[in-house]
Parts: structure tokens; C-alpha cells; sequence
């Protein structure tokens, strides 16, 4: 029974292939499993190569996902679905900027720096930003804009009283003098890392299944707001919603599942919201290496290496629009 599973030894490269063409399509991994048991079986039956039977992995894989791919899966996997998704950003965006800072130091101070309470707090009071930015943003996701607001607001307090506490400091109040840079550098990455690992262990995310109509209906609000339905549309589908839930004797989770699903749903058959989300996609795509080009160039921080890195970041502003034409709503089958 163990080997039942078991792929032939000739048809491996073949299921890597397709399992590879698979991974990140919204696919439950339920049916995954299924449907690669009904593809061995088939094999099996046939007693055919995998490639002689189906053909190209990656073609077959293509037409799976039109089938097997839900909006469920979509939303479980995204930011909205739990904190699987922000956990994992924050510990990429820290492991970033504190490779980024050990690269300042070393081209600042060489193999050793000064620390003080004033730099500590200024680190700090950048970082908070966007961790609070991360965070917001999977509360936006998931449909809770009150969240959302809290939490730039008071992300946006803590950086600006940092700051102000680190200039009324001053530069006098020494932590350590003439303190390694390595071993800096480890102190900064060294949250980055160990956040990326407890991401990476974190349980499999699941779809909240509790719900009072109340809750369920701000939610879906939410949800289409935050796919960029046109407020007069989202409130039309939810009171359209309401009316129909006044008439019935069951739960709104019972008669249309979840709501980020099924906002997901609305949103993708809106045009609107389509051609929002794509240009949202493409500015801040394009926008923000061009905003941190200006930046290194203005600083002037990277010494001989600014031109490199601005350089850099502007041919890396044109990948968005390049990977996001073939993409553009207007001419997508719906």
C-alpha cells in the first residue's frame, strides 16, 4: 500500500514538472493530491510514459488549474486569509533593511562603529513604519478597515516620537564605541531571520467558519472595498444581501460561504475593480524603485556605489509595466 503513491523512476522529472507548473495557483492541495493519484493510476492502466499519456507537464498543469484552482484557496493564501502572509513579509522587509544597514555601516565606519541611543532610536522608528504598513495592509485585506486605521496611526506616532526623542538626545549618549560590525550586522539581520523561520513553521491557514450576520456583512463590505469595488456597487451588494438574509431563516455564512470569497468573486467579474487593482499593481510597481533611485541619489549615502544601485532600481522600475501588459483587464477574458 505504501508504493501505491510512488511515482516510476521514469516519470519523475516528468511529475516535478507539472507539480512545479502547479505550485502557487490556488490549487487545494485536497484536490492536488486527488487529481495527481488519478493521473498515476492512469499511467499505471496505460502502462505509458507520463509525457507519451498527457503530453507537456506544464500545458496539462495550465488546463488543471482552470479547474481545480478555487477563490477559497486564493483568499486562504493571501493576506487576508490569516497572518501566515504579513508574518512572512515583516521578516523579509527586516531581513532587508537590516542588510541594508549593515552595508551602510561597513561603507560609513569600516569593521567598527560607534552606538548610540539616538541611531538605536532612529533604526527603530524607521522600521516601525513599515512593519505597521505590513500590518495595515493584511487588515485591508481582510476586510477591516477600523484595524487598518489604528494601526497607521499609532505606527505612524511611534516612528514620529522616535524620532523627535532621538534628535532632543542628541548624539552624546554613547551605547558601546568601536563596536565590530559583524557582529552588528548579525544583531540586525538576526530578527529578519528568526522571523522568516517562525513563518515557515507556522500552521497551514484556515478560513474562519464562525460568523453573525452583523459581522459577516461588514466583512463583505470590507472585502469589496478592498478589492476596489466602487462604494455605491459594494453597498448595493450588501444591502442587496441584507434583504434577501431578512426573508431567510439561514446565516449569511450558510447561504454564501465566506465573505472575502465571495467579495473576491464580485470583485473579479467589476471591471472597475479589475483596471484599479492593475494600476494600483503597476504604480507602486514602477513608483517605488523610482522613489528609492531619487532617494540614493539624493542622500548620497552608497558612495561609489550610487550610481550603481540608482541605475539599478530604474531598469528595475520597467519590469511592471513590462510583466503587467500582458495583463491589463481590458483585454482579459472574463
Amino acid at each position: 500500500m505504501g508504493n501505491r503513491n510512488i511515482w516510476p523512476e521514469t516519470d519523475r522529472e516528468w511529475v516535478a514538472r507539472y507539480r512545479a507548473s502547479m505550485a502557487g495557483k490556488h490549487v487545494p492541495a485536497i484536490a492536488l493530491d486527488e487529481r495527481e493519484r488519478e493521473l498515476l493510476n492512469a499511467v499505471r492502466e496505460a502502462d505509458l510514459p507520463a509525457a507519451d499519456l498527457f503530453g507537456d507537464a506544464p500545458t496539462l498543469a495550465a488546463d488543471d488549474v482552470l479547474e481545480l484552482a478555487t477563490t477559497a484557496e486564493a483568499v486562504r493564501t493571501s493576506e487576508g486569509g490569516g497572518p501566515h502572509h504579513a508574518v512572512r513579509d515583516a521578516g523579509g522587509t527586516l531581513l532587508g533593511l537590516g542588510v541594508v544597514s549593515v552595508l551602510l555601516l561597513a561603507l560609513r565606519s569600516g569593521w567598527s562603529a560607534d552606538l548610540n541611543i539616538a541611531h538605536i532610536l532612529v533604526a527603530v522608528s524607521v522600521a516601525v513604519p513599515f512593519m505597521g504598513w505590513i500590518a495595515a495592509r493584511a487588515f485591508f485585506s481582510a476586510g477591516r478597515s477600523g484595524a487598518m486605521t489604528g494601526v497607521l496611526v499609532t505606527a505612524g506616532a511611534a516612528a514620529l516620537g522616535g524620532i523627535a526623542s532621538a534628535v532632543a538626545l542628541g548624539n552624546d549618549h554613547i551605547v558601546a564605541r568601536a563596536v565590530p560590525v559583524p557582529i552588528l550586522g548579525l544583531a540586525l539581520i538576526a530578527p529578519g531571520i528568526v522571523i522568516l523561520v517562525w513563518a515557515s513553521r507556522m500552521q497551514r491557514q484556515v478560513l474562519r467558519t464562525s460568523w453573525d450576520d452583523s459581522d459577516w456583512l461588514r466583512r463583505l463590505r470590507g472585502g469589496l472595498r478592498a478589492r476596489f469595488v466602487p462604494a455605491a456597487v459594494a453597498r448595493g451588494h450588501v444591502s442587496e444581501i441584507q434583504q434577501s438574509l431578512a426573508v431567510s431563516d439561514k446565516l449569511a455564512f450558510e447561504e454564501y460561504g465566506h465573505p472575502l470569497v465571495l467579495a473576491r468573486d464580485i470583485a473579479d467579474a467589476d471591471r472597475t475593480s479589475r483596471l484599479r487593482l492593475w494600476w494600483l499593481w503597476i504604480l507602486a510597481g514602477s513608483g517605488s524603485p523610482l522613489v528609492g533611485a531619487a532617494l540614493v541619489v539624493t542622500a548620497q549615502v552608497w558612495g561609489n556605489l550610487t550610481i550603481p544601485i540608482a541605475s539599478l532600481l530604474l531598469l528595475s522600475s520597467i519590469v511592471s509595466p513590462l510583466v503587467g501588459w500582458s495583463r491589463r483587464p481590458w483585454v482579459q477574458q472574463r
